[in-house]
C-alpha cells in the first residue's frame, strides 16, 4: 500500500530554502571557477592566490554536496509537482518562489541586452575593445549562469529570513 505524506508549509519552506541555498552555492561556484581561471591567466606564478581561490572553491563544492545530501531526505515527503515544477500548496512559499523567478528574469532581461549592445559597439571598435576579447565564451556563459543563479537564490533566502524575523 502506497501512502503519501501530507505536505506541510514547514516542509515546503525547508525545501525551498534548501533549493535557494543550492542555487546560491552553484552561483558562487561558477564565479569562483571564473576567478580561478582569471588568476591563472593574469598571475601564472602566484601559487598562494591559486590555493586561496581553489580552497574556497573546494569549500563551496563540499557545501554543494552537503546540500544535495540533505535534499535526499525529501524524497518521500515531496511530490513530483513540488520537486520538479516548484508548485507549492502554501501561498506564501509559492509567492516567494515566484518572486525569485521574477528577480532572476528581470536581472537577465536587463543584463543580456546591455551585453548585446556592448558587443555591437565592440564590433564597431568604438567602446571597450578589449573587454570581449579578454574573456572566453565559456567564462562568459559561466558568469551569466552565476548571475542567474544568484539572482534566484539570494532574494528567496532574504525573503524567507525576513519572514522568520
Amino acid at each position: 500500500m502506497h501512502t503519501e505524506t501530507e505536505l506541510t508549509p514547514a516542509i515546503e519552506q525547508h525545501f525551498l530554502t534548501l533549493i535557494a541555498k543550492l542555487s546560491a552555492v552553484f552561483g558562487l561556484l561558477f564565479i569562483t571557477d571564473s576567478i580561478y581561471t582569471l588568476v591563472e591567466s593574469v598571475f601564472p606564478n602566484s601559487t598562494w592566490l591559486k590555493i586561496i581561490v581553489g580552497t574556497f572553491g573546494l569549500v563551496l563544492f563540499i557545501a554543494m554536496g552537503v546540500s544535495l545530501f540533505k535534499n535526499l531526505k525529501f524524497n518521500g515527503k515531496i511530490n513530483i509537482n513540488t520537486s520538479l515544477c516548484f508548485k507549492f500548496s502554501d501561498e506564501y512559499i509559492s509567492y516567494v518562489s515566484m518572486k525569485g523567478y521574477q528577480y532572476s528574469w528581470n536581472v537577465m532581461s536587463i543584463l543580456l541586452p546591455i551585453l548585446v549592445i556592448l558587443a555591437y559597439l565592440n564590433d564597431r571598435g568604438e567602446y571597450l575593445p578589449e573587454l570581449f576579447n579578454s574573456i572566453s565564451f565559456l567564462e562568459f556563459i559561466k558568469l551569466n549562469l552565476a548571475v542567474l543563479l544568484l539572482s534566484y537564490g539570494l532574494p528567496i533566502l532574504y525573503m524567507l529570513r525576513k519572514e522568520q524575523d
